[in-house]
């Protein structure tokens, strides 16, 4: 028996139905294609925002998750002044031209595999302004007038400061003193400089006159120095006459102005009264003694004239004639009698006595130092002085009074020196009622010839409460901000001078001294106070020009100010066990902006965070916020680049990366979000079986939402999306449990939907077409 067969092919109308469910398909994704290309499926960082003192920065950019092809691009977004991109399709690109001062945004852009990944970075430019000053030098204004306006610019976006420094002060005794002037307005670019006393001005007026501004942020600041020198005040006003005894070691021979006279400097660089800055002093000599050669020598310090050539005894008549652009005064004559001599001073550097120490509070004194175990001893102190070999023992009478402030218990109850008429005296101090006490005690030691003509000096007896601790500065972190110079405000030990009581360590004068062990390399040579600004009674200092991140290591000493040489600082702490010297450490640290990177929206139910790298600093992933009842977790929260799981609940998730500094002292975080526009796809059934004659099912009938922007709906015959995904789920002729899942250009698959269980009822003909014919 013949049999033909006959191949099946779908009617003419099941190939129009099938070609119209194919092109309401193709027009589906066609609607939904914006949606795709409006989002994106990879971030990008552009890096954290800085701040830049000068005109030019570096950026440097990273993209992550499911990057395109094709290169980065740097665009200029917005800002004060158009700067140029150097290499705009490069992550890491230099930047020039932010020339003018203010904040300039600039956008990374990356292609992903669906869409555009974006992420802007603010650099807020704070180069020195062109135009900032603190104007010209003011010169030849009379200190009578004592007022003159300054001429400083403050730039936009910036606020000043004026404060001024007497220059005569800082050269002399190195301190920072603004005394007798004072601003209208410390803030205004120009106020109006002046002196508070004019006529009778109490120190040499000269001054820089010190502008500095500082950026709306407060992290730039640029300094800018005028000189402001009043022409001083020539009128003078010595005292009629002077009587005392010469002293024939010393060479400078003196007058003090009175009160009401203006003060001057004649003789230190910069000062006004200099000869060089226009004003001369001349004496004007009217007579004086047989071997006399006075002349002038040089006014300085308050109100004190120095004299030359008053080397022997007598009556010296002179004037002092003081010219300068002000004017010439020549004052009334002055009469500066010499009635005699005194001894040259008294030593209390003694052979065998090295307990006795030169110096304690300035030229010609000295002193001694007890600890703890002094207090309460009713054995009375004797200390030794020898009178100068070059003046006649026998003639010189010396006596030793209590004098300054005591300490508890009062002073002492009997001083009685021996040795009358050889050059070698003992001052034999017995304690008051309760012995020796914590204090310091201090001694007036004087000699003079039978009485007259007689030199004061001091000796002091100091009995430690050996309660000193070590020296020490705890360890300090600043944050850098990135560029310029910064300070680090130092708290120095406990005071304890003036403290303990008031009479420890009377008229002593310590500071604590600084110096680099080490230091960035790069870096500027820091900056401290004038010995004022860091003495042993200041309770803090600062030390500045710090200008590179790092470790500074700096060693801090308590010493005696120059001048102040006896060891009473080294045996104060001996008596404690203790150091006088020790380190510390300023820690710079990096300020390091934290960007979190950009947004992101998808469908899958994890992700990958893209954070700035935070150096050598700490960067830590946290969750801020989540939908209700979902458990996200984040695989390394320390790591910049890390993984984001189990986003399992539709909604928006917020994820904050902080970055601290190892020290602490800079932190800075900021926040990216991962949206879940939908956790699985929701379908309209979980059953289908074909109707015959249709020989198949169109599983996309059961999806009638949209999908998340950025995926599209794919069907598996598996939970796990294993295997391949259905090449035509419109017509699915085999029976079985299929899921549709959401994917990502990138390959992410959110979680499945609810099974379909497809029954196939393959009997069925399928209609309009002919049943095979079998030949008998």
């Amino acid at each position: 028996m013949k049999q033909s067969f006959t191949q099946l092919t779908p009617s003419g109308t099941n190939h129009r139905a099938l070609m119209r469910s194919t092109f309401i398909f193709a027009l589906f994704l066609t609607l939904l294609m914006p949606s795709f290309l409006s989002a994106q499926d990879c971030n990008v960082n552009a890096g954290g925002n800085a701040l830049v003192c000068g005109s030019s920065t570096t950026l440097v950019g990273g993209v992550q998750n499911n990057a395109g092809s094709g290169p980065p691009t740097w665009t200029f977004v917005s800002g004060p002044a158009t700067p140029t991109i150097v290499s705009p399709n490069t992550f890491t690109t230099d930047v020039t031209g932010m020339t003018v001062d203010g904040a300039y945004v600039f956008q990374l852009s990356h292609a992903c595999g669906t869409g555009t990944a974006t992420n802007q970075v603010t650099i807020t430019a704070r180069a020195k302004p062109a135009s900032f000053t603190a104007g010209a030098d003011v010169t030849g204004i009379c200190a009578t007038v004592g007022t003159t306006p300054l001429a400083g610019v403050i730039p936009a976006g910036f606020t000043g400061q004026w404060r001024s420094v007497n220059i005569f002060s800082r050269n002399r005794f190195s301190t920072t003193v603004s005394t007798n002037s004072e601003f209208s307005s410390t803030t205004s670019a120009t106020p109006t400089f002046s002196l508070t006393n004019k006529a009778n001005h109490q120190i040499d007026p000269a001054y820089w006159a010190i502008l500095r501004i500082t950026s709306a942020d407060g992290l730039c600041s640029y300094e800018d120095t005028t000189v402001v020198r009043f022409v001083p005040n020539p009128i003078i006003v010595p005292p009629a006459t002077k009587t005392v005894c010469r002293n024939p070691v010393d060479t400078d021979h003196f007058i003090d102005l009175q009160a009401a006279s203006p003060t001057f400097n004649t003789d230190l660089l910069g000062s006004a009264g200099t000869a060089a800055n226009g004003t001369v002093v001349e004496l004007v000599d009217i007579s004086q003694p047989a071997g006399g050669s006075i002349s002038f020598n040089r006014i300085s310090d308050a109100r004190r004239v120095y004299l030359n050539g008053m080397n022997v005894d007598g009556v010296y008549r002179f004037k002092l004639k003081v010219t300068n652009s002000c004017g010439t005064h020549t004052t009334p004559e002055i009469v500066f009698t010499y009635t005699g001599t005194q001894p040259r001073p008294v030593s209390y550097q003694v052979a065998g006595h090295p307990e006795q120490m030169f110096v304690y509070a300035g030229n010609l004194t000295g002193g001694e130092l007890h600890c703890s175990s002094k207090v309460g001893s009713t054995t009375p102190e004797t200390f030794y002085f020898n009178i100068d070999p070059l003046d006649n023992a026998a003639n010189v009478t010396t006596s030793v009074t209590s004098s300054g402030v005591n300490p508890p218990g009062g002073a002492p109850a009997l001083i009685v020196v021996s040795g009358a008429g050889t050059a070698n005296r003992v001052a034999t101090v017995t304690p008051p009622a309760g012995g020796w006490q914590v204090g310091t005690y201090r001694f007036t030691v004087n000699s003079s010839f039978s009485g007259t003509c007689g030199r004061n000096q001091f000796y002091y007896i100091h009995v430690s409460d050996s309660s000193r601790p070590n020296v020490a500065v705890a360890d300090q972190s600043v944050c850098y901000p990135g560029t310029g110079a910064i300070s680090a405000n130092i708290p120095l030990p406990a005071v304890y001078q003036g403290v303990v009581n008031s009479s420890y360590f009377q008229d002593f004068s310590g500071a604590y001294n600084f110096t680099v062990v080490s230091k960035p390399n790069g870096s500027a040579n820091p900056t401290y106070g004038t010995a004022n600004e860091r003495s042993i009674t200041s309770t803090s200092t600062t030390i500045g020009n710090l200008t590179t991140a790092g470790d500074y290591v700096f060693r801090i000493t308590a010493a005696p100010v120059p001048g102040f040489v006896g060891a009473f600082l080294d045996q104060e702490y001996a008596c404690s066990g203790t150091s006088l010297t020790s380190t510390f450490t300023i820690h710079v640290e990096n300020l390091v902006n934290a960007n979190a990177g950009s947004d992101v929206t998808g469908a899958c139910p994890n992700t990958t965070l893209l954070g700035n790298n935070p150096g050598a600093s700490t960067g830590t992933w946290t969750l801020v916020s989540s939908p209700a009842g979902s458990t996200p977790s984040i695989a390394n929260p320390a790591a910049a680049n890390t993984s984001v799981t189990n986003m399992n609940v539709e909604g928006v998730y917020r994820f904050r990366w902080s970055i601290v500094s190892p020290l602490g002292g800079c932190n800075s975080t900021d926040e990216v979000t991962y949206t879940v526009s939908s956790a699985a796809p929701v379908l309209n059934g979980t059953s289908l079986a074909n109707n015959c004659p249709q020989p198949s099912v169109d599983l996309t009938g059961l999806f009638t939402g949209t999908a998340p922007a950025g995926t599209t709906l794919v069907w598996f015959n598996n939970n796990a999306h294993t295997g391949t995904a259905l090449a035509n789920p419109a017509a699915v002729s085999t029976s079985g449990t299929y899921y549709a899942f959401y994917q990502s250009a990138g390959g992410c698959y959110s979680l499945p939907s609810a099974s379909v269980v497809v029954t196939i009822d393959s009997s069925c003909c399928p209609a309009g077409d002919t049943a095979p014919v079998i030949n008998p």
